[in-house]
């Protein structure tokens, strides 16, 4: 599935069975730069931030270059308090003796069970286990797919992108790896995003670009309206390809780079996300403000009954209105247009004349459609995806610890 995914330069990966997850389970993954990368990172809003978040918060703050990444599945290390964050330092530590690394340029993540302990001997037990994964496969396709199946947790599937950018310093690639099915709602969702790239790039520049980006990719999808302890973003410029990156146009390229991985993981999340059999774009347009846009578009694609309805391919529009209509935002019903994908459902704030029931199923039928809503009060406009709300999701919800 990802043997051709462009994977950048002086990256290299790897990813084991150390006992935090079931059977022969990957659960711990590593990727390591060939040299210190300037790091920028986007954290979870959520007022209980785990122990992992907590310490890679400081690291970010201070300005660290990031040479290694230290990722486990199966537990949180959330509401472990302090004892949370010296079981990081201890991971971080060895880590970094173990590579021969300033522990400062270590970074650890952590997705699972909340208020669980870090086995922290596991995990060490597992570091040694990384390094002899890197001495025989280090590099390649093989090897960031081992590190992407480690970082799961409710996932079906590992979530790999890559893509080549032309600059006028020459060619430079970014890959992109996460992982995230459930809890996913902004800011942000229990998801841990990495984001990679060959070139290099000035950390303020670095770090805006990533904020721009997450705001336009990853703050614009929800699941199921729960937002993790966990989450976090976070994007490497090692600079081994040779393309030190400060022209305009190049920035811009590299930007418009990072955003279409950071979509396309999105959108893998939104069609991943737990039991969900549908990818739904929900795009508010003719706005009078940015903000009663995203207002409007995140109520639609939180509600559970709209949710419930495109699980079962339930042309319901009346579910959409009522949506829009409670979610704070000053507008003129009588002006409200809605359709499903070219359908147009709702004119005018009513049924629209020419509406057939089945052409509206039709669309729902689709596994992946678009709801258009059309306030015609504005200009402004805001899009994110949404999933359906199905049995399935509340089986694995009900049975996540079991």
């Amino acid at each position: 599935m990802f043997e051709n995914v462009k994977i950048c330069a002086g990256f290299r990966f790897a990813g084991v069975h150390c006992g935090l997850k079931s059977a022969d389970m990957l659960d711990l993954a590593l990727l390591l730069s060939d040299c210190p990368a300037t790091a920028a990172a986007v954290f979870t809003e959520n007022r209980f931030p785990a122990a992992p978040v907590l310490c890679g918060r400081k690291q970010i703050a201070a300005g660290d270059k990031i040479q290694a990444v230290l990722i486990n599945s199966g537990n949180a290390n959330a509401c472990t308090g302090h004892q949370g964050e010296v079981d990081v330092a201890a991971v971080a530590e060895v880590l970094g003796a173990v590579l021969e690394l300033p522990r400062a340029q270590t970074f650890i993540s952590s997705t699972g069970v909340i208020g669980e302990p870090l086995p922290v001997t596991t995990i060490l037990k597992g570091v040694e286990l990384l390094v002899g994964d890197l001495e025989k496969d280090a590099v390649g396709n093989a090897a960031l797919q081992r590190a992407a199946q480690a970082i799961m947790t409710t996932d079906k599937s590992p979530k790999i992108v890559g893509v080549e950018i032309e600059t006028s310093m020459g060619v430079i690639i970014i890959t992109g790896v996460a992982k995230g099915a459930g809890m996913i709602h902004p800011n942000m969702a229990t998801m841990l995003a990495y984001l990679l790239t060959d070139a290099e790039v000035e950390l303020e520049t670095w770090s805006a670009m990533l904020k721009r980006v997450v705001d336009r990719s990853f703050n614009r999808i929800s699941v199921d309206g729960d937002m993790s302890t966990n989450d976090t973003v976070l994007a490497l410029a090692n600079g081994v390809s040779g393309c030190s990156l400060v022209r305009e146009s190049d920035l811009e390229a590299l930007e418009d780079g990072l955003l279409k991985v950071a979509q396309e993981l999105s959108l893998m999340i939104v069609k991943d996300g737990e039991g969900a059999t549908k990818a739904v774009e929900i795009i508010v347009s003719g706005a009078p403000d940015a903000a009663a846009a995203e207002k409007i578009c995140r109520a639609v694609a939180n509600s559970a009954l709209v949710k419930t309805a495109f699980f079962g391919q339930d042309a319901n529009w009346g579910r959409i209105i009522a949506a829009v209509g409670y979610a704070g935002v000053e507008i003129e019903p009588e002006l409200v247009n809605v359709s499903f994908d070219k359908v147009r459902v709702v004119s005018g704030g009513i049924r629209d004349p020419h509406y057939r029931e089945e052409d509206g199923a039709a669309v729902l039928q689709k596994p992946e459609f678009s709801v258009k809503i059309d306030l015609q009060s504005g200009e402004d406009e805001f899009t994110l995806l949404t999933s359906d709300l199905t049995h399935e999701y509340v089986s694995i919800n009900a049975d996540y610890r079991s």
